[in-house]
């Protein structure tokens, strides 16, 4: 399929979308995401030779950077309105909402909040620090709270975060609006086993040495401030870097079920990856400037959405071994990778590839 019909399609599909965006920022947008979606790449040249312009590689570059450096492209206005239509099957559900930093090779660093989806997840909102090293509280909060306005509004929601977001702030924000919490924490963790100010403390560390099995922890209180009562999961785990000791604080009953719960929050790194090596190439973008890089994402990001859905898609109607041949437990490629498989395979016999903005549960 020729990229000009791609571009229609996306093009139709924003337009319903996005009623009240004009039809310059429509069309600029939708040049954007067909040539994503069409590469697969994040880099400004790639994306700029991929759009159906009848004009010189340069002129196409600079049509670019004009989208990304208009103030008036916005993830509210331009992103969040597709994202969540495409989350009503959600509706009624429990869902991780994913929280985590990624350093893009040593020029961004992004904060990223994502819903979790069948080993995937979708990303939500963003935002690009003006500063190396963790966020704080205050920008964690202020992330989740947009990212909570994309999902319907009766969803159970439980927030998962690793040690960078171990704030008690943080997790009695989501306490105080009725969502649970399954945040990490440090080994040097204070715990108390009250919170008398006389019973003595012990890091996490002191308290458990090394455990062949996880241990759960029912109704203690952490930090100097005696923070609590509060449910601990601790367990060991190997890496690349040996054995460490994983603690995660929560609300959740402190047992085997909740420790497997909390799993999901590692499906935010396969976002990381599509986005990155496995996908997007979002470290090798070309763009040297945090605004752009923002309204970058909303583009790309559409697109990961689309490829994303049409993946789901081509398992909900039975056509997933027509692109990977993995046995039914053990597929060989993600949902990513199926919905970039489907539209190769349809472009290779001239058809139409369908631009899906759904995801089906």
């Amino acid at each position: 399929m020729s990229t000009p019909t791609l571009y229609d399609n996306t093009l139709a599909a924003l337009q319903e979308l996005l009623p009240a965006v004009i039809d310059s920022q429509l069309t600029n947008l939708a040049l954007l995401v067909a040539a994503a979606a069409q590469t697969q790449s994040a880099h400004l040249g790639a994306l700029a030779r991929a759009l159906p312009l009848d004009t010189t590689q340069d002129s196409k570059e600079q049509r670019l950077r004009r989208l990304l450096d208009n103030p008036r492209i916005t993830q509210a206005a331009h992103y969040q309105p597709v994202v969540r239509p495409a989350l009503r099957s959600l509706r009624g559900q429990a869902v991780a909402l994913l929280i985590d930093r990624v350093e893009l090779h040593n020029t961004y660093n992004l904060l990223v909040v994502s819903v979790a989806f069948r080993r995937r997840s979708i990303p939500l909102a963003w935002i690009a620090l003006d500063h190396w090293g963790n966020s704080d509280a205050a920008q964690q909060i202020a992330l989740l709270q947009q990212a909570v306005t994309c999902l319907p509004a009766d969803v159970a929601l439980t927030v998962h975060g690793d040690g960078e977001f171990r704030s008690t702030a943080l997790f009695a924000w989501a306490r105080a609006h009725g969502y649970h919490a399954m945040l990490g924490l440090s080994k040097t963790t204070l715990l108390y086993p009250s919170p008398d100010p006389a019973a003595p403390g012990q890091t996490l560390e002191e308290c458990y040495g090394m455990r062949t099995t996880p241990l759960y922890l029912t109704g203690v209180y952490v930090t100097a401030e005696r923070y609590g009562p509060v449910n601990l999961l601790l367990w060991w785990s190997g890496d690349a870097q040996g054995e460490k000791l994983r603690i995660v604080l929560t609300d959740l009953p402190a047992n085997g079920h909740t420790l497997q719960r909390g799993r999901r929050r590692m499906w935010i790194e396969t976002l990381f990856r599509d986005c990155q090596s496995g996908g997007f190439h979002l470290d090798q973008t070309g763009v040297w400037y945090t605004h752009r890089l923002e309204r970058l994402l909303i583009g790309v990001l559409i697109a990961y959405l689309l490829l994303v859905s049409v993946g789901r898609w081509v398992v909900k109607r039975g056509y997933r071994l027509l692109i990977d041949d993995g046995a039914s437990r053990v597929w060989h490629y993600s949902l990513f990778q199926l919905g970039v498989g489907w539209m190769e395979h349809l472009r290779s016999r001239n058809h139409l590839i369908p631009i899906i903005l759904y995801i089906y549960c």
